[in-house]
């Protein structure tokens, strides 16, 4: 019996150390898709360190979705489909982003209209780190 409870404290260690760290996602916001009306763009103006795309109402397909960095450079971070109410991770490069807008241009696959919602992992807290801003100067 002290054998198998070993074993269990030990996994639950080392279940918690392969646990990301301190990231917790945050909505941002959604953009709507029709047949007809295919681009939409949201605009973010946060940091983070992915983004996580969730269709609700139908299917969606992307034939694009551009990000552009706090630094004007702009990349594709994905093109495919999102399933319906499942939620898509996509890791951006380096570390903690500026991430100014994501521009879409997607539509739906089922339904006459769709929506994607939008949120961003943000970086944990570092005192005194990048993130770090202190009122006094």
């Amino acid at each position: 019996m002290r054998r198998s409870s070993t074993l269990i404290v030990a996994a639950l260690l080392a279940s918690s150390v392969a646990a990301p760290a301190f990231a917790a996602f945050e909505p941002v916001g959604s953009v709507g898709f029709s047949r007809m009306d295919t681009h939409d763009s949201q605009v973010l103006n946060t940091r983070g360190e992915g983004v996580t795309l969730t269709a609700r109402g139908s299917d969606v397909t992307c034939s694009s979705v551009m990000a552009t960095f706090g630094n004007g450079r702009t990349r594709e971070i994905f093109r495919g489909e999102l399933p319906r109410g499942q939620s898509v991770n996509i890791d951006l490069p380096g570390r903690g982003r500026m991430i100014e807008r994501l521009d879409f241009n997607c539509r739906p696959l089922e339904r006459w209209r769709a929506r994607v919602d939008v949120a961003t992992d943000t970086p944990r807290f570092e005192p005194y780190g990048p993130n770090y801003y202190d009122p006094r100067g």
